[in-house]
């Protein structure tokens, strides 16, 4: 293993003048060529999704584990694989013109500014980060690169967010005030270390503990469990307030919170309680009052089953209530299509619901285009990096157990020393700060 300073000594000429647009963008009709860090699991779902896509080819994957690759081996022989995603942008960096990266949230911040760096345009996989300072670190890589970077959210390249903002300026739900979102899944682990077991074939453990402390590897932490474990994941709220915040946090123009009260089942020292209440609370802007954004996930805290929705209908797993002074809206998961309940509300108000165009690329190809020079990126790093910040004050409230009060100016949590390191994190160890 290459130590940082050795590695960026014999990338330099590699990557001697590579922070200009890509090749591509002279060719509207040219494929781009896509790297891949993380070619299983969430990645490997990248890698069909787009396998069929005329706007791109396969030039290489990374994957620490060789286990969960068969798969995409077996479909894409030809593409070479990496266990070090950064010895894959030396040996192809000059042919790269984007990454995606779909690896467990503590080592996001890490591969996406090492890819910007490089001046590689990135698709990152939501949460952008796992702290706040590592969110407003690759906000302005991003403003300082103008290069195109999308956070995977995808329901924001949906038609839902769409709809209810033009249902929301023809006043078709009246005064909002606020907001609701949840999640049933939920990522709780027990509150102690698991025991060391033997590390299979086939799985670099140093590489995917990245910038974290090393810890034995356990079958507890991977392929997903990692979401429970604190200082790997993001818990219930990471893995879902990107999708199911979504909508509200962008018709109503949400920014940074001046308080975030909670109700939870308590605390863990290395994971995330089962269940909680989170109540985000925004102060007024020109555009609306003060509102509340509510989270829930666990079933001793979970949202109440809205009046309005008929006893046939079920609850979704996860999803948003927007309740307005004349009309109450159900969405989905990722921003889902919105419905106006009750149901017989929504087919009295269908003739004045005003129509909406829909038609317009895919996330994936939005993020495509963008680096063509063609669109602008939706959720990119300054829309996401807010989103994820706000999520983020939600963790540090259920981690430390109490309130939060924040300075929505200066954006700091005030009088809470405790507090305030989270918004920070741990260091990475040494040979992987970056």
């Amino acid at each position: 293993m290459l130590n940082r300073r050795q590695f960026l000594a014999k990338s330099a000429t590699a990557f001697a003048g590579v922070l200009i647009l890509p090749r591509s963008v002279a060719g509207a009709n040219e494929r781009l060529n896509l790297a891949f860090v993380g070619a299983g699991g969430k990645g490997g779902s990248a890698i069909r999704s787009l396998a069929l896509n005329d706007l791109v080819n396969f030039v290489a994957f990374a994957d620490v584990d060789e286990r969960r690759v068969v798969a995409t081996r077996k479909a894409h022989p030809a593409v070479p694989l990496y266990s070090d995603f950064r010895r894959m942008l030396e040996k192809h960096g000059k042919s790269i013109d984007g990454v995606i990266v779909s690896t467990p949230d503590h080592t996001h911040h890490y591969c996406a500014k090492w890819c910007l760096q490089a001046g590689k345009p990135v698709y990152l996989e939501k949460p952008l980060t796992h702290s706040i300072a590592e969110a407003r670190d690759l906000m302005a890589l991003e403003k300082k690169t103008g290069l195109a970077c999308q956070m995977g959210n995808q329901g924001h390249s949906g038609g839902g967010i769409l709809m209810l903002e033009t249902w929301v300026k023809a006043g078709i739900l009246g005064e909002v005030t606020e907001a609701h979102a949840w999640q049933n899944i939920v990522w709780c682990n027990p509150d102690g270390r698991p025991a060391a077991e033997p590390m299979p074939d086939g799985l670099d453990w140093n590489q995917w503990i990245g910038p974290a402390a090393m810890v034995p590897h356990s079958a507890s932490y991977m392929p997903i469990e990692w979401r429970g474990w604190f200082e790997f994941g993001n818990g219930t709220l990471g893995d879902w307030a990107c999708h199911n915040m979504d909508a509200p946090y962008a018709v109503f123009q949400l920014d940074c919170p001046n308080r975030v009260e909670i109700q939870s089942s308590g605390p863990h020292k290395l994971s995330f309680p089962a269940t909680a209440k989170i109540t985000f609370t925004f102060p007024a802007s020109n555009t609306r009052g003060e509102f509340k954004l509510h989270w829930y996930h666990g079933k001793d805290h979970a949202l109440a089953r809205p009046p309005e929705l008929a006893p046939e209908k079920a609850m979704p797993a996860g999803g948003t209530l927007i309740r307005g002074s004349t009309a109450t809206v159900l969405m989905g998961t990722h921003a889902g299509t919105p419905r106006v309940i009750p149901e017989l509300k929504m087919q009295e108000l269908a003739a004045a619901l005003p129509k909406v165009n829909l038609k317009r690329s895919s996330h994936w190809d939005n993020w495509l285009l963008a680096i063509k020079g063609r669109e602008t990126c939706r959720s990119n790093f300054a829309y996401a990096g807010r989103l994820t910040e706000t999520m983020h004050f939600g963790n540090i409230a259920l981690h430390v157990n109490r309130d939060l009060r924040i300075d929505p100016a200066t954006r700091r949590i005030l009088g809470d020393a405790e507090a305030t390191a989270l918004m920070h994190g741990p260091s990475a160890r040494d040979g992987w700060k970056v």
